[in-house]
């Protein structure tokens, strides 16, 4: 596929829109990329934020898909017990997404990262704790879905009923499960992020783990970002670089 190609659309069951898989030629490929968007009013906030890195990567052999992601996209949180459902909803969703991902890009699961930024790399937290990835990248994300959904929406019932009961699929939760080397990135500058906060969320998970901080707001923007996920996705990948 060219730069000025549109990616093909696929459907994945249990999302309602169709996924964009930006796939590597037959004779190229080496590895594969589910890349989970983040939530923000930016226009990025959407299955085309990593557009760019998929069409790169897919020089080095590798083929993506990039959904677009449903909760808290298309429903706000609400209660408990509707937020749990939504996020398992969302966890069923993405392993008929890996699924399908490993068939089209023909790649045994040892050679499939999952990428994801902000409630992406939260779902993507689940998911990699529910698979065997070969590797993952959690760009922002927080330990609990309470501590956006508690803060930013109106959640019916008590605060505290509402936490114990998303604790069984909070990252943090999940973290400890993942046994796949981790790369965390932080912005330094993230208002909603504390330092402390991505600490806990990194000191949760098992090794081989990194994590990178930048001077850089949530939406992690920054050239270098972009330089250190690709490293680490031609290690653990174990893509050429000079086939680019």
């Amino acid at each position: 596929m060219s730069d000025h190609q549109e990616p093909p659309e696929v459907d994945v069951p249990g999302f309602n829109e169709k996924a964009l898989l930006v796939g590597a030629s037959e004779a190229a490929q080496r590895g594969a990329v589910l890349f989970l968007h983040w939530f923000d009013e930016a226009p990025n906030a959407n299955r085309t934020q990593f557009l760019g890195e998929a069409i790169e990567l897919a020089r080095l052999g590798v083929t993506s898909l990039l959904p677009q992601l449903m909760f808290p996209w298309v429903s706000a949180p609400h209660d408990a017990e509707t937020d749990i459902r939504r996020i398992e909803e969302e966890a069923s969703a993405l392993r008929a997404a890996l699924e399908l991902l490993g068939e089209a890009a023909r790649v045994d699961s040892s050679r499939v990262a999952i990428v994801g930024h902000d409630f992406g790399a939260m779902h993507g937290a689940l998911l990699a704790a529910d698979s065997d990835p070969a590797c993952v990248v959690m760009i922002a994300p927080t330990p609990r879905w309470s501590d956006w959904f508690l803060r930013f929406w109106p959640i019916e019932g008590d605060r505290f009923d509402y936490m114990r009961t998303l604790d069984p699929v909070d990252p943090i939760t999940a973290i400890g499960n993942i046994n796949a080397p981790t790369l965390f990135q932080f912005g330094q500058q993230d208002f909603y992020i504390a330092a402390m906060t991505g600490s806990e969320l990194f000191g949760a998970a098992v090794e081989p783990k990194t994590i990178k901080t930048y001077d850089s707001d949530h939406g992690l923007d920054v050239p270098q970002a972009w330089v250190d996920r690709l490293n680490f996705l031609v290690e653990h990948l174990g893509l050429e670089t000079d086939t680019a």
